[in-house]
């Protein structure tokens, strides 16, 4: 008898268990069914195409140009829109160091542009070559506004190198007053300014110092200037 009434008494409490076991279930499959049907609409909904391309950073480079690069990516659904082939193809433009693409919801993407910096241009056997500020030939038959010409054999990556190090430390607006750079080898840089006034360099060890101190003897008389040592320049004879 005692048995009969624990088994009834399990039957009972399993019986008001059992709606709350269905809510939550019907809780779980409702939240999974929302689920799948938003993913539905992300994958299949136009509203996610990409349509539009948004661009920062350009400078050379005109924003058409890198929408055209970068214009595989249209049409593709955001969520799976390849953008590292999209920043691939940017990448191949000239002008671009670096860049980044990335998603803007709810159907654009945005591509950052980081331009090379043109400091110097050297003649080469097929037209000018322009140098980085780490001395990389980035770009041929142009000769872009700011860029100093420098005499140094295009063939020597070692005076490429020293030209663009000591350009790239310059201040804009000192460097906007060379006229030339002379780099016959990676440890003979010299600068060259207006009225015939000259900068030797040595090396491009140290630029930072000696860009300062390049700076501070062109206030100074003096026709030809030696700051090698930057802690000491000097008259040259």
């Amino acid at each position: 008898m005692a048995s009969s009434d624990t088994r009834a008494a399990r039957a009972r409490r399993k019986g008001r268990r059992d709606p709350r076991r269905r809510r939550r279930l019907a809780v779980v499959l409702g939240a999974l069914g929302l689920l799948v049907v938003l993913a539905a609409v992300v994958v299949f909904s136009p509203l996610f195409q990409v349509r539009t391309i948004d661009v920062e950073g350009t400078g050379h480079l005109t924003p058409e140009e890198v929408i055209s690069a970068a214009s595989p990516v249209e049409g593709q659904n955001l969520l799976f829109a390849d953008t590292g082939d999209a920043a691939r193809t940017v990448s191949e433009l000239p002008w671009v160091e670096k860049v980044t693409v990335s998603r803007d919801w709810p159907s654009g993407v945005r591509v950052n542009i980081t331009e090379y910096n043109a400091v110097g241009v050297v003649d080469g056997d097929d037209g000018p070559l322009v140098i980085n500020e780490r001395g990389r030939v980035f770009l041929r038959g142009e000769s872009p506004e700011g860029a100093v010409p420098v005499q140094a054999s295009a063939d020597d990556s070692g005076a490429l190198q020293a030209a663009g190090t000591v350009l790239g430390a310059l201040p804009d607006e000192l460097r906007g007053t060379v006229e030339e750079v002379d780099a016959s080898s990676a440890e003979e840089v010299t600068l060259r300014f207006a009225e015939g006034r000259e900068v030797y360099w040595g090396s491009a060890d140290r630029a930072e110092e000696k860009a300062e101190a390049t700076r501070v003897v062109l206030t100074r008389e003096g026709q030809r200037w030696n700051v090698s040592n930057p802690a000491l320049p000097s008259v040259r004879d």
